[in-house]
This record gives structure tokens, sequence and C-alpha cells, in this order.
């Protein structure tokens, strides 16, 4: 069946997309209530405008990938719609078994998830691609708004929750907020420290540093002085997670929270910033460091 694609009215004030939603899937056509299906957009809405964001990385938004998880055709076109419109590559998948394989193929950037799918629920799809160890920012829009779903969301490792009706302003600027985290992650991953042209003895040693000097000395946890020791010596997030009988999620967050008490971009740096720390540390107690020279 034939659509024009939908998307929201933007000189609304950019108000809560709403409507009742019809789609033909197999034997005829479905009609959503309003209450039923929050986040769906009028017949006959015009095309968006673009919205623009100052902050807006448009050098990389034009090559992230992001997968539209919805079985409603009407909210999952006017989705893709103004996702392309800000310079985006979005494609959709209309239920649960569909987008795993979609991404088994060729994994997106970013996933925008309904939890309401046929086939695998958008639960059960998130802890499978997080098994599988697919971690790419996941964001859930759903007409589920309890507490509950959105604990257990976070749990199973999404990394934001965004209820229907929704405001496509808002909506958009989380998706580029994920957008900026994923080029900064790769700008990092791209920049490699050069051993060649580095002095031996100027490399960071955390061989002699114990979590208890890191935790104290970085303000940090003794789980998340345990982890940043490992990320200083190369360990993987699935690596630390194994070693430490944690979940890789939990890896993930507790990588992130060292990285901001720290203050580093990238996991190259960790070992460098120990070594500082713990050495500056020793030095304001007055006594001597086990931090090797560097």
């Amino acid at each position: 069946m034939g659509h024009t694609p939908m998307a929201p009215r933007r000189s609304a004030g950019m108000g809560p997309l709403a409507g009742g939603a019809q789609r033909k899937r197999g034997h005829g056509t479905v009609t959503h209530p309003r209450s039923e299906r929050p986040g769906q957009i009028a017949s006959g809405a015009a095309p968006a405008a673009s919205v623009h964001h100052p902050e807006r990385l448009h050098d990389v938004s034009s090559s992230l990938r992001i997968l539209i998880v919805e079985d409603h055709d009407d909210l999952a076109d006017a989705l893709r719609a103004n996702l392309r419109s800000e310079g985006y590559q979005a494609s959709v998948a209309s239920d649960g078994r569909q987008a795993l394989a979609m991404l088994r193929a060729d994994p997106p950037d970013i996933i925008v998830l309904d939890l309401g799918i046929p086939g695998l629920d958008g639960l059960a799809l998130l802890a499978r691609l997080r098994a599988e160890g697919h971690w790419c920012p996941v964001l859930i829009l759903s007409a589920r708004d309890s507490d509950s779903d959105k604990v257990e969301g976070f749990r199973l490792g999404a990394d934001d929750y965004v209820t229907k009706p929704f405001r496509t302003v808002e909506l958009m600027a989380r998706v580029d907020a994920m957008g900026r985290r994923v080029a900064r992650e790769r700008a990092a991953a791209s920049v490699q420290p050069a051993p060649t042209t580095r002095v031996p003895s100027t490399e960071p040693d955390v061989s002699l540093l114990t979590p208890q000097q890191v935790m104290s000395a970085c303000g940090l946890t003794l789980r998340q002085a345990e982890v940043a020791l490992l990320i200083a010596e190369g360990r993987t997030n699935p690596e630390i997670a194994g070693r430490l009988g944690i979940s890789r999620f939990t890896a993930r967050n507790h990588a992130e929270q060292i990285f901001a008490r720290l203050q580093v971009e990238s996991r190259w740096q960790v070992a460098r910033a120990l070594c500082d720390a713990v050495a500056a540390a020793a030095g304001t107690r007055g006594g001597p460091t086990t931090v090797p020279p560097i």
C-alpha cells in the first residue's frame, strides 16, 4: 500500500505529535484510538522543515545511520522523513525479528526503538542485541510511561527513553546528542598514540598502582578504581566484565563515569591520568610515591 510520507507540524509551536493512526497490514486497515497509541501524526501534515541546531556536528551527521524500529507505518515514515531532513541516513524495521536481522547484517550507529512491536518485543530485542555485543546508542520511544518500564529499559542497556506523545524538537535534540557522542567516540578511536615517536621512559606505567591509591587520588569508588586500572592496561569493556564478574552494561557505565571524573575523552588517556593523579596526591601528602618515574 502506498503512503504519502507524513511529518509533524512544525508551525504549531512544535507541539506533541497526535492523531489517530491508520495502517494496513495483512488483512485490512487497523485503526488505533488516540488513547492507545499516542505519538501518531495526523494525516495531511506538510513535510517538516529542517530544525537547525547550531551545536550539531553537520560534517558527521550525514555519515550516521539510524535504524527506526516501529510497527506503525505513519509514525515510522514521519520519523524517517524528519531524520533524513536533518542529514541522517534512516531506515525502518517494522518488527523485532526484522530489526535483529538488519542490525546483524549492517549495524547502525543509533537505534530508535518502540517497545510494543510484533515478532520480538522491544525489551527482548534490546536484551538480545546487548548480549550479542551491539553497543550503539538506543533511544526507546514508547507509549509505556511507567517507572518499571523505564527502569527495565535502562537496566537492559537503553541510553535514553522518550514517551509518546512527544515533541519533535525534543526528540531531534536527543538524537543529535547521541550523534555527537558517536562522533566523539569515532574521533577518539581514530587518534592512536605513536609509540615510534615517544621516548620509552615517558610511557605511563600503572603496574605499581593499587586500586586503593587510585580510589583515594581520583575520587572513585573501589570498583571504579579496579575498572580504571584495567582500562589503563588496555582491556576492553567485555574483557573487564568477564574479569570482574559484572555485566558489559555495568562495565561501560563505570568507564563513562571514570572518563568524566578524570576529564579524559579516550581510553588510552586513562593510564596517564591515573599516574598523574596518584603522583599529585602523594606529593600533597609529602610522602613517597610508588608511581614510577615519568
